[in-house]
């Protein structure tokens, strides 16, 4: 009996060990996020820029901002205020399965998203890779959002990713990269 206890054991350990760790968890989001989600995406559609500013966005550390450049380098602008937001938002039951973005040269029938609805997906984000942190305090707020950000993608061309950050959510990053065609485009002109 001993014997086969150590068995399993043993069994057990090389397994647990075996299992890469690495890997993204796909971890839905709760509830308490799903309603947040829904409030921001409300006041986006009301356009209400001022209930997004002072609900929403860490007045301490704001939030960070992706887009390409003309020559298709990051862009990374720390901001602290929403400027303006996507009013064409549709508020649809939220899912959390992963979507696709599709850049299509035939603007009018295939560009766009695969799926209709709002997805909220667990996502690590690379932006931050080269990112050169101001002090510790900004250092622990972006490791938060790594651990902790969840996208949230919208019908309309509106990326975003909300984290909870000393038990409140927060719009901590927008995305302007992902439906950024133009380089996708340059780069299938050129194979032509």
């Amino acid at each position: 009996m001993i014997k086969n206890l150590i068995f399993i054991f043993v069994t057990l350990f090389f397994t647990a060990c075996s299992i890469k760790f690495d890997m993204p968890f796909s971890k839905e989001p709760n509830s308490e996020l799903k309603k947040e989600i829904t409030k921001v995406l409300y006041l986006m559609k009301k356009d209400d820029l001022e209930s997004l500013n002072s609900n929403y966005i860490n007045k301490d550390f704001g939030f960070y901002e992706f887009r390409l450049d003309r020559e298709f380098n990051l862009i990374t602008e720390h901001k602290f205020t929403l400027e303006e937001v996507d009013k064409f938002i549709e508020i649809f039951e939220i899912s959390s399965k992963p979507v696709e973005f599709d850049c299509s040269f035939d603007l009018d029938t295939g560009y766009g998203w695969k799926e209709d609805g709002v997805f909220v997906i667990k996502n690590r984000v690379n932006y931050f890779d080269n990112y050169k942190f101001k002090d510790e305090k900004e250092k622990k707020f972006i490791n938060n959002i790594l651990k902790n950000g969840y996208e949230v993608i919208t019908l309309s061309q509106m990326i975003f990713y909300m984290s909870r950050f000393e038990g409140k959510y927060y719009i901590v990053l927008i995305d302007n990269v992902k439906t950024d065609c133009r380089k996708k485009f340059e780069i299938e002109s050129k194979n032509l």
